[in-house]
């Protein structure tokens, strides 16, 4: 019969994984030169191809000023552009240059070489596991939602 895990040894170690991916986050952050949020707002703006500085802003949990902020430092590093914004004139979309695609290169890289050694290690069924976690944290932030209302 498997041991069982107790509440606080899964909630002891989900903190963990919070932790450790702040730390690596902070880490490849420091290493391409840039803040945390920035380099979160690069890997956005590469799942997406594209992205507005509102979807950056809503994402990231920012106000607009301090995302325009960010975006003019990654656009003078020569991380991003902004191109006009064909659905919308006063706007801008935002799309990496080659500096900012190897910073998310590097980030896929190492994240990628660690799940695929996590999974391995574990029966091949981390991917599993982890969509039914983003599922349970969802669901989790909608119930939440539903409760202010």
């Amino acid at each position: 019969m498997a041991p069982t895990t107790d509440d606080a040894d899964l909630m002891a170690a989900f903190a963990a994984v919070v932790r450790a991916n702040t730390s690596l986050v902070g880490q490849l952050s420091a290493r391409a030169g840039i803040h945390e949020n920035a380099l979160r707002a690069l890997v956005l703006v590469s799942d997406t191809g594209y992205s507005t500085p509102t979807e950056v802003a809503g994402y990231l949990g920012l106000t607009s000023g301090a995302v325009t902020n960010m975006i003019d430092r990654m656009t003078s590093a020569g991380l991003l552009e902004r191109a006009p914004n064909p659905s919308d004139r006063r706007g801008s979309l935002l799309r990496l240059l080659p500096p900012g695609e190897a910073v998310v290169e590097d980030y896929r890289a190492r994240y990628g070489a660690m799940l695929r050694a996590v999974d391995s290690a574990h029966g091949g069924e981390l991917h599993q596991v982890l969509n039914a976690l983003a599922t349970g944290l969802y669901e989790q932030a909608a119930d939440t939602v539903g409760e202010r209302e």
